[in-house]
């Protein structure tokens, strides 16, 4: 049986501070996907994020985002008052206005977190989360000290974790490590709240893991044996991919490639364990750029003479390809995990190797509709019955914005032209008499090819379902400022609409 599902990120939700959360909104959106007989929400990585704001570049590969849990809950459970909320809320807009939403929080999240504290005992919390929850809190507090989260502006004491640098910190700055611990604890709650409800009511909620870590994250401080580093812990290659049709000089990413050997020595245990603390307020997860754990995209980083640190370059143009450890790492994956709990993003550019281990240990890939056009009209019903396939992802434009910046005579658009020309009963009822009906109904149009092709599975974005145009994009891939931003104003629309073949209407 098909099954399908919406892609919304948590801080897209409405809210009246600012920024979507794990509060009323998100099991509103439950009830809708369950009323309208959708079996999956999909979201973005929800740890704290970096620069940029990215769901992908993260502080931590395992500390949520406390910018995401909800005041409305923090009120119910007594930990703020109804003078606090009032003070935190921010006029609704389809704009997350970050800066704003971080001064309100911090300031809110301290109260609920001390309040947290007097009734909770934080530090079992602390030791049985001591994997992570450590070296994060001494590295947030090391940033908020050196007033810049990169620890390479750090003194040489500060610059690689121990439990002695833990217990050093925690004799100066307890207590705001404690409240910080205690926000954790409180996101750890609200996650998983949200997961059993959605549980309750027989919806699958699938995340996403990002494949590669923020150079200025606490994991790759604190375990700078498993990145390709040198001995002052600078980046002797980084991440990206190549020039393609979409960017000439490829991607540059910046983040630090893994020392797959030291990887594989202790059983690649930063990985099992990322998979393992996701799956715990997860039912699936999508395993962000696939193909890097097959094969992966290094680029030199250039020694600066006056320095002797690395310079990560400007772009892509320079890197190689280099095998990691797939022989290795698959098997040790399908011990641990049932295959049926991944989606692999197995998108860019895929080799014979990349697809034998997607297919020999039965994870599911990906299809993105928006690319199915380029070489000729597909016979959708074809595809394969195990792959997820996306009108589009975060990365992607919003359909409406896609088709309309298609050259008129592009191969995508004349032969997606020619699909609905062939295929008119699928479409009765869209009023597509021409070229101009198409074009202001591609949304409903893609919804309808991507719910009859032969996946069994189809996600949908939210952006995508309403018809919304280029101020609704999540990301534009390589660029690392102004994305992430988007969100629903309020559910009025998206309530609507109560299947795909409604999109938009």
């Amino acid at each position: 049986m098909k099954k399908s599902g919406l892609l919304l990120h948590i801080s897209s939700l409405p809210s009246d501070f600012g920024i979507g959360d794990l509060g009323p909104a998100a099991f509103q959106f439950v009830d809708y996907l369950v009323e309208n007989g959708y079996q999956y929400w999909q979201i973005l990585p929800l740890y704290q994020t970096g620069y940029g704001n990215s769901p992908y570049n993260p502080l931590s590969a395992f500390a949520l985002n406390p910018y995401l849990i909800s005041p409305d809950l923090l009120f119910e459970d007594g930990l703020i008052d109804r003078q606090d909320l009032a003070v935190a809320q921010i006029p609704a807009s389809n704009q997350v206005p970050f800066d704003s939403v971080y001064r309100l929080k911090d300031k809110l999240l301290l109260k609920a977190s001390d309040n947290f504290l007097s009734d909770i005992e934080i530090y079992d919390f602390i030791e049985s989360n001591a994997l992570y929850m450590k070296p994060y809190l001494a590295y947030i507090t090391l940033s908020k000290l050196y007033g810049d989260s990169d620890w390479q502006l750090f003194r040489n004491e500060h610059r690689s974790y121990s439990e002695a640098l833990y217990d050093s910190l925690f004799r100066k700055y307890g207590r705001a490590m404690l409240q910080a611990a205690g926000a954790q604890a409180i996101a750890k709650d609200q996650i998983h709240r949200l997961h059993d409800y959605a549980s309750s009511q027989g919806l699958q909620l699938i995340g996403d893991m990002p494949l590669y870590l923020s150079y200025n994250s606490s994991e790759v401080w604190a375990n700078q044996q498993l990145f390709d580093l040198d001995g002052r812990g600078s980046r002797l290659h980084a991440a990206g991919v190549p020039a393609d049709a979409f960017s000439q000089e490829g991607q540059m990413w910046g983040n630090p490639v893994y020392n797959w050997e030291r990887m594989r020595e202790d059983g690649f245990q930063l990985f099992i364990h990322r998979l393992k603390h996701a799956l715990g307020y997860l039912d699936k997860l999508r395993l962000d750029h696939f193909i890097g754990y097959v094969n992966y995209w290094s680029v030199p980083c250039l020694a600066d003479p006056a320095t002797g640190s690395t310079q990560v370059p400007d772009n892509a143009l320079g890197g190689t390809w280099v095998p990691a450890l797939p022989a290795d790492f698959f098997p040790l994956l399908a011990e641990q995990f049932p295959p049926d709990v991944f989606i692999a993003e197995d998108l860019g550019i895929l080799n014979a190797e990349v697809c034998h281990y997607r297919d020999f240990y039965n994870l599911p890939g990906m299809i993105i509709l928006q690319f199915c056009f380029e070489e000729g009209v597909p016979d959708v019903a074809k595809y394969p019955a195990n792959r997820f396939i996306y009108t589009g992802t975060h990365d992607n434009p919003t359909l409406q914005e896609w088709f309309s910046n298609l050259e008129e005579n592009s191969p995508s658009r004349l032969n997606l032209l020619s699909f609905v020309k062939e295929n008119p009963l699928l479409f009765a009822g869209l009023g597509l008499e021409g070229p101009a009906d198409i074009a202001r109904s591609i949304h409903k149009v893609m919804c309808v090819i991507a719910r009859m092709s032969g996946c069994e599975n189809v996600i949908i974005p939210v952006q995508d379902l309403l018809g919304l145009a280029s101020e609704a994009r999540m990301n534009v891939p390589g660029t690392a400022l102004g994305n992430w931003q988007w969100r629903l104003s309020g559910f009025d629309e998206l309530f609507k609409i109560h299947t795909l073949c409604d999109a938009g209407r």
